[in-house]
């Protein structure tokens, strides 16, 4: 709970202070498992004094990657009540009838998870509630039943909302969890960003008829970590002729086909590793044994020893790996080992790890005398 939370509980009347409270804390909406808000926190009572007296107060509500605002009203002096509620001035056709949330007929002042439980039953029957309006416009109910219908999308992974007032229809938001599977995605890449997997994509239609349709992409950050950062994922822009259909399952490919490519150059790395550590095991040095990027190791040519390091790119085998020669003699102008870097010589992503192996050999075979002389011209000695 953050600094902002805590100063709005305590504006709260303690006699119903722990049904906002568990609210922030345990609240968990939608299909981006966002968290509810409070604010505007005020009394109903004429004789209100700005303290701990507040009994009414609005909620601000992630849902379709919009935020709704309801007003939850109870009675400080009957807090064992059920509460009252004001939906917002845009949904003014939203108005269950109570008898059918069950929750609120059930309402159990005992019980610290009751108004957490009935805004979750107001969200579902909300949701229901815009899935309807969606009927009544014939190219939105087309592309949101062609979605939810033909395709690996379904109703419980897309929320949608129409924004209304007065003859104004629009913006349009389809909100959509793509169901791209991300448990394969390697370990380390994740250790550090704990959480769920998702990817959000979020449709936005100026109109009901508007061409001017606009795609957004958000990911989990362990996702985006794991893909390379949101720099590496450009998902296309919608066709002017497009639709739902098509171009949902298009980004979800697209999306999977990264995942697909993250788990083959990781699995490319570790094959080389291994080859490395098949043929030069005995003067390893040490190894990347989680994401198999770096290695290592201590050779002697000729009475020279020195260190032969390999960094292997996150692109590795589309991208070349870069060699190192250190000497453990010299040092440079600023006092650190003498280092010759190679980014460029005879390469191909297509060799296997054995042949990698084989033909760095024969690298260093070429090349060590030449560093060896550098090392001695152009370092001085440790």
């Amino acid at each position: 709970m953050n600094h902002n939370d805590y100063d709005v509980l305590l504006g709260i009347s303690p006699d119903i202070r722990q049904f906002a409270e568990t609210l922030i804390e345990h609240s968990c909406f939608g299909i981006c498992g966002g968290k509810a808000r409070l604010t505007d926190v005020r009394s109903g009572s004429v004789s209100f004094i700005a303290g701990c007296e507040g009994d009414r107060f609005k909620v601000l509500l992630p849902y379709a990657g919009q935020t709704l605002t309801w007003e939850v009203i109870f009675d400080k002096y009957s807090p064992e009540e059920s509460p009252d509620f004001i939906f917002g001035s845009e949904d003014t056709d939203f108005s269950p009838d109570i008898a059918d949330i069950k929750t609120l007929v059930d309402w159990d002042y005992h019980n610290p998870y009751a108004l957490l439980q009935v805004i979750e039953e107001l969200l579902r029957m909300y949701k229901a509630h815009q899935e309807r309006i969606v009927e009544a416009y014939d190219r939105l109910q087309f592309e949101y039943s062609s979605l939810v219908n033909q395709s690996d999308i379904t109703s419980q992974h897309v929320e949608v909302h129409i924004l209304r007032f007065e003859s104004k229809v629009g913006p349009i938001s389809f909100l959509i969890r793509l169901p791209v599977d991300f448990t394969r995605i390697p370990p380390f890449l994740s250790k550090d960003n704990p959480g769920e997997d998702s990817a959000i994509l979020l449709i936005s239609f100026l109109s009901p008829s508007s061409s001017k349709i606009t795609p957004q992409l958000y990911l989990s950050p362990k996702v985006e970590h794991a893909l390379g950062g949101a720099a590496n994922l450009r998902i296309p822009a919608f066709p002017s002729d497009g639709c739902l259909l098509d171009y949902v399952p298009n980004v979800s490919n697209l999306l999977s086909n990264k995942v697909d490519q993250v788990v083959a150059n990781f699995e490319k790395r570790k094959e080389y590793i291994a080859a490395f550590l098949s043929h030069f095991g005995r003067s390893l040095l040490e190894y990347d044994a989680d994401a198999f990027t770096k290695i290592s190791f201590l050779f002697e040519w000729n009475d020279f020893f020195f260190i032969f390091l390999i960094d292997l790119p996150q692109f590795f085998p589309q991208e070349q790996p870069e060699f190192k020669f250190q000497s453990i003699y010299h040092q440079d102008a600023k006092r650190k080992p003498f280092i010759q870097p190679f980014g460029d010589y005879p390469y191909s992503p297509r060799w296997t790890g054995n042949e990698m192996a084989q033909r760095a050999k024969s690298f260093i075979l070429k090349n060590i005398s030449d560093f060896q002389k550098a090392s001695v011209h152009s370092g001085s000695l440790n």
